[in-house]
């Protein structure tokens, strides 16, 4: 309850994306987004179990302690525990798929809001998918499904996918490992950057680097998207009906895109997606 503990986790937050983002601003009059584009939105919906909020939210404000901490009630740490304890950590309930994942730490809460948002592709009679909106796919965090090694459109191909859950960063590292690791003002803690020495306590050979290769794939991918016409020369969506196929391999495409990893969340589920697509 010192300023000095209080002020460094101050200054750790704001330089994250959740105080420094503009997300906010989506959750301005969209019920839908309110959920975790805002303060307000995911404190109700915590409340309500609904994926939405109730009426839309005028004036909504950024995610900030209080966001995912409770607040006090009644000050007794011996027989209430923890009295500023985080909002949830129950198992993520995931919108539009069934079933849930459970990393059994706080870094369920995490995945509360990190996840696609957008259901399974199912075809329709003639084997089309219809691509109704430019910003269809995963929502711009996918990172629990990922992390998990759930939620592509899986082509069989050479590689095969591991079992869901076995990726190391998901049993034995989960978000919080990682992302809030003993760090300084400019990385771990409330920053939510990871640190090196997160990854170096595991990797203790040196931190393989697959960036190069994902973005190779992810490279070829966008060009055979583009020669199918549902990428634009500058890689944006082009609405559209679509044999399945081709729905399915940009929805790996944009998953991967969006859980900005560059594979680091789950490399074998990662590339095994991405090669069986180009294949």
């Amino acid at each position: 309850h010192t300023l000095t503990h209080k002020n460094a986790i101050t200054a750790q937050y704001m330089t994250s994306g959740h105080a420094a983002g503009n997300y906010v601003g989506y959750a301005g009059g969209r019920k839908s987004c309110a959920r975790c584009h805002s303060h307000e939105g995911f404190v109700e919906t915590q409340f309500t179990g609904m994926d939405t909020t109730a009426f839309n939210i005028q004036i909504p404000t950024p995610i900030g302690c209080a966001t995912c901490h409770e607040s006090h009630n009644t000050f007794d740490f011996e027989n209430d525990g923890q009295d500023y304890a985080l909002r949830t950590i129950a198992p993520i309930e995931l919108i539009g798929w069934e079933g849930t994942i459970d990393m059994g730490n706080n870094s369920n809460l995490c995945g509360t809001c990190h996840q696609p948002r957008r259901p399974e592709l199912v075809a329709d009679a003639n084997g089309n998918f219809k691509i109704t909106s430019s910003h269809y796919g995963p929502h711009h965090g996918p990172q629990v499904t990922v992390l998990f090694g759930m939620g592509g459109y899986e082509f069989d191909g050479i590689l095969p996918y591991p079992e869901a859950g076995s990726g190391a960063h998901y049993k034995d590292v989960t978000c919080v490992g990682c992302h809030m690791a003993e760090g300084d003002n400019n990385d771990g803690g409330h920053t939510f950057w990871p640190t090196n020495a997160a990854c170096t306590a595991c990797h203790t050979n040196g931190v393989p680097d697959i960036a190069e290769e994902i973005h190779g794939l992810l490279d070829q991918l966008a060009e055979l998207l583009r020669a199918e016409g549902v990428l634009d020369a500058d890689n944006h969506l082009v609405t559209g009906e679509y044999p399945i196929a081709v729905a399915g391999a940009f929805f790996n495409y944009i998953s991967i895109e969006e859980d900005r990893s560059v594979g680091v969340h789950n490399p074998k589920y990662v590339k095994a997606i991405l090669t069986n697509t180009i294949e």
